[in-house]
């Protein structure tokens, strides 16, 4: 009885499985139709599915505006350096133009007769306090020498105290060991003007100093044979009290010495030169019984 049971509830079973496989099948193969199973898993599938597309297109459209925005940083910054690129190329062309002037300026001067002349950029300059000296890019392949003469259309810049061959040294004449030969413009009288170490001139020796004020010009003389007579030097800038021989007496230099980057330098002196035209030759018409003013005070 216990097996006969028992084997009723296998075939019972059994039918039971082979009346859904047998369900499943039909609705498997209806065409058109939906079975039961894949309705319910289309219904507890398809929202996690549209969650999971919106977070991949949230996540793709963020990556877009990322490479887009990193497109335009690289254009911008490609604009950057075209742009940097031509300011330069401006300030290029600007500075080309100031020194087309500058050395306008010296061809004039080259043509005016004080002699024989060659144009010299500035390439270094003593880093120390106690020297004032710059170099030049011109030697003696170039006609420079030693004491050769160094100025620029606004006056005397110094004189040549080293020459190599391609290059030299040229001592300024605010350095304390630079004297020049000069004269006031206006009266003549004869003087000599050392450098301070700084941006002045002091007054080193004069004839007479009665007759010196502030804002007169001073000129070279052409007595220490380096520098032509008549060239622009300085002018006075203060008059003090009276020293121990002469009053004291400061000049600034008519060139800008702490910006120079050309120069002239004098390689042969035109003989007899005559002054600048600014610069008088001859004396005003003195008495028979007064000695010329062209005369140095004596």
């Amino acid at each position: 009885m216990v097996a006969k049971a028992k084997r009723s509830g296998w075939i019972a079973l059994g039918s039971a499985l082979v009346f859904h496989l047998g369900l499943l099948a039909l609705q498997t193969n209806r065409i058109g139709s939906t079975g039961f199973m894949r309705a319910w898993l289309l219904e507890a599938l398809v929202p996690g599915e549209k969650l999971v597309d919106s977070g991949f297109q949230g996540v793709a459209g963020v990556w877009d505006g990322y490479i887009a925005l990193i497109g335009v940083r690289d254009q911008n910054q490609e604009l950057q350096a075209r742009n940097n690129l031509l300011q330069m190329q401006i300030q290029q062309q600007e500075e080309a133009i100031r020194e087309a002037g500058r050395l306008r300026g010296f061809l004039g001067l080259s043509e005016s007769g004080v002699g024989k002349m060659v144009t010299a950029r500035v390439i270094g300059r003593d880093p120390s306090r106690w020297l004032q000296t710059v170099t030049i890019d011109k030697g003696e392949m170039s006609g420079v020498r030693m004491n050769a003469s160094v100025i620029t259309p606004d006056g005397v810049v110094g004189r040549v105290i080293s020459a190599g061959r391609t290059s030299a040294v040229v001592q300024l004449i605010t350095d304390t060991q630079s004297e020049v030969a000069a004269m006031l413009r206006e009266s003549r009288v004869h003087a000599l003007f050392k450098g301070n170490g700084g941006r002045d001139l002091e007054l080193d020796y004069i004839d007479d100093d009665g007759g010196i004020a502030a804002g007169d010009e001073v000129i070279t003389s052409g007595l220490d044979q380096i520098h032509p007579k008549g060239l622009p030097l300085a002018t006075i800038k203060s008059v003090g009290p009276q020293g121990e021989l002469f009053k004291l007496v400061l000049a600034r230099p008519r060139v800008d010495l702490s910006r120079l980057e050309e120069v002239l330098v004098l390689t042969a002196p035109a003989a007899d030169r005559p002054e600048p035209a600014e610069v008088p030759t001859v004396a005003p018409a003195a008495t028979p019984n007064t000695p010329s003013a062209a005369l140095p005070s004596q």
